[in-house]
C-alpha cells in the first residue's frame, strides 16, 4: 500500500502522470485538496494559504518567519491525508513534506524548455515569449520556497527516487516505470511505517497549533 509523491516543473507533463497513474492503480489523487483540508482544520482562509505557499517568500517572511506556519499547516493535512495509503500526491513539495516517512516513492518529472513553452502555448494561448517568461518565474518561486524551507534545489536528483524526461519518453511511458516501481518492497508501507507516520502527524500537528 504505497505513498507516491509526483514532482514537477511547471508545465512538465507531471500532472498527466499523476492523475494517469493515480486511475491505473486505482489510487487517491491529491493536490490542492490539501490545501482546503488544511485550511478547514487549522480555520486559515484557504485563499490566503494558497498565497502563502504559492508565493516565494518575501525577505520579511524569512525574518519572521511568517509563512512557515502556513507551510506546517499544509504539511500537518498531508501527513494525516496519507495515512490512508494507496495515495498519489502531485501538490506542494510532496518530496520534502514526506522526507523522514521512509517508503515513499519520490518521482520527479521533468521536460525540456521548448515543450514546455509549447505546452504554455497551447494551454493559456499566450505568446512563446509570455510563456517563457512565466515559467521561469514559477520555476524561480518553486526554488526559493524549496531552498528557504530545506536548503534544497528542486533540480537535485539526489532528492528523488526517479527522475523522468517526457519526450523521448511520453505520459504512458513514464505511468509504466512507476507502477513497476511501486511494487518493490523498499516502497510498500509496513507496520512500521505507519507507525512512523502516526508520530509524524501527532508532532506536525502539534508544531502547526504552537
Amino acid at each position: 500500500m504505497p505513498i507516491i509523491t509526483i514532482s514537477r516543473g511547471s508545465y512538465s507533463r507531471g500532472r498527466d502522470v499523476a492523475e494517469k497513474l493515480a486511475q491505473q492503480l486505482g489510487y487517491e489523487c491529491i493536490s490542492r485538496e490539501i490545501i482546503l483540508e488544511a485550511s478547514e482544520q487549522f480555520n486559515i482562509p484557504e485563499i490566503r494559504l494558497s498565497h502563502a505557499i504559492e508565493d516565494a517568500p518575501s525577505i520579511l517572511s524569512r525574518l519572521t518567519r511568517g509563512n512557515e506556519r502556513y507551510v506546517a499547516y499544509v504539511r500537518a493535512a498531508l501527513l494525516r491525508r496519507v495515512q490512508k495509503d494507496d495515495v498519489v500526491y502531485h501538490g506542494f513539495a510532496g518530496h520534502l513534506l514526506l522526507r523522514e516517512v521512509p517508503s515513499v516513492l519520490k518521482v520527479r518529472i521533468i521536460a525540456s524548455i521548448e515543450d514546455r513553452i509549447q505546452e504554455v502555448v497551447k494551454r493559456d494561448g499566450v505568446s512563446e515569449d509570455e510563456a517563457r517568461e512565466r515559467i521561469a518565474r514559477a520555476d524561480d518561486e518553486r526554488r526559493k520556497w524549496s531552498h528557504h524551507l530545506y536548503q534544497a534545489d528542486p533540480r537535485d536528483v539526489s532528492l528523488y527516487d526517479i527522475v523522468l524526461r517526457i519526450r523521448p519518453m511520453t505520459v504512458d511511458d513514464a505511468v509504466g516505470t512507476i507502477k513497476l516501481a511501486v511494487q518493490l518492497p523498499a516502497f510498500q508501507t509496513t507496520p512500521e511505517v505507519k507507525k512512523t507516520l502516526e508520530k509524524l502527524a501527532a508532532r506536525a500537528e502539534a508544531d502547526a497549533k504552537a
